[in-house]
């Protein structure tokens, strides 16, 4: 079902067709962006938020805050004792930044947590020495530049984004996601904007409606219910020719909690959140005022979760 409320100004709606011959089926054959899973040990995902906010950033490059929620049942085994949110660091060569933020818990405070690369991966995993136990709250909050596909500057440009994945994800009671477009770039909304569900062939529908937000922006709301093992929601907007311009090569790299990350779409970045299992261990410590680490720390650092099969 697709409900569409037109902002009075400032909107302009081109050809479905020309997105449609585009695009073709956006999920066909593209890896997922951000695919959740679980240890299988009673863990049941009820239900993922997110917001994203799009933007053209520094040098005309695309943007894009994010917010995501996920509640999670937990047994009373107090066995699963972290969650991890996995990003694929590269895909076919157009660069991407990557900027962890937090993650916090349902009252809005801070989780014990790290930020971690290997094997073309990077992660911030929310750690629970004392083990998981009912519903939980976990916020993930990142950004991400380069996430639209800029193509050779004479397409569509299409953002792209699966958001709670495709490979390996488990079944989810609830997916909702918002993207808002800010006034200055509605009048580059090319076509209609869509929400599918994956995989191809699906019977399965999904419900968005494109309404008016606050100082001329325009929020696109794309929502599914009762999602099997594997099937996704994914958005697709997509934006006039050279509305966005690529990540400069050496525009990324590390830098505090900054990841670069190469990629040739949006829709191309991998992501998995998963639902760790740990020995029990300290909470990661802080750095003192010498700083040395603490012991806490170097006990952490020597400890490895163990975790089901990774996404690949």
């Amino acid at each position: 079902m697709t409900r569409t409320i037109l902002p009075s100004k400032g909107w302009r709606l081109r050809s479905a067709l020309a997105l449609a011959a585009t695009i073709g089926f956006a999920t066909a054959g593209a890896p997922a962006i951000a695919a959740i899973s679980t240890d299988g040990e009673g863990v049941v995902v009820e239900s993922m938020r997110a917001d994203y906010g799009i933007t053209r950033g520094q040098n005309g490059v695309s943007a894009l805050t994010v917010a995501e929620t996920f509640v999670a049942r937990f047994p009373a085994s107090g066995e699963s004792r972290g969650m991890r949110r996995d990003i694929a660091e590269s895909s076919d060569g157009a660069a991407r930044v990557l900027r962890w933020i937090s993650v916090t818990d349902t009252d809005g405070s801070q989780r014990p947590s790290e930020v971690d690369s290997s094997d073309g991966v990077s992660s911030m995993t929310a750690f629970a020495p004392d083990g998981l136990r009912g519903t939980q709250r976990f916020v993930f909050t990142y950004t991400v530049d380069g996430v639209v596909a800029v193509g050779d500057g004479a397409q569509v440009q299409e953002f792209t984004w699966a958001v709670n994945g495709r490979e390996r994800s488990p079944a989810v009671g609830e997916v909702r996601a918002t993207l808002r477009v800010p006034e200055e770039l509605v009048p580059s909304i090319e076509g209609e904007p869509r929400c599918l569900i994956a995989p191809e062939g699906s019977s399965r529908t999904c419900d968005l409606t494109v309404e008016p937000g606050q100082l001329g922006a325009v929020l696109i709301d794309v929502s599914a219910e009762d999602l099997a093992a594997d099937e996704a929601l994914t958005l697709v907007v997509g934006f006039a020719p050279g509305t966005f311009a690529a990540v400069e090569e050496d525009s990324g790299g590390w830098v505090g909690w900054v990841l670069a990350l190469t990629g040739a779409a949006a829709l191309s970045v991998g992501a998995w959140l998963v639902v760790v299992r740990r020995r029990r261990r300290e909470p990661p410590a802080q750095d003192d005022r010498s700083g040395r680490k603490s012991p806490a720390r170097s006990a952490r650092s020597s400890a490895t979760p163990e975790t089901t099969r990774m996404a690949e």
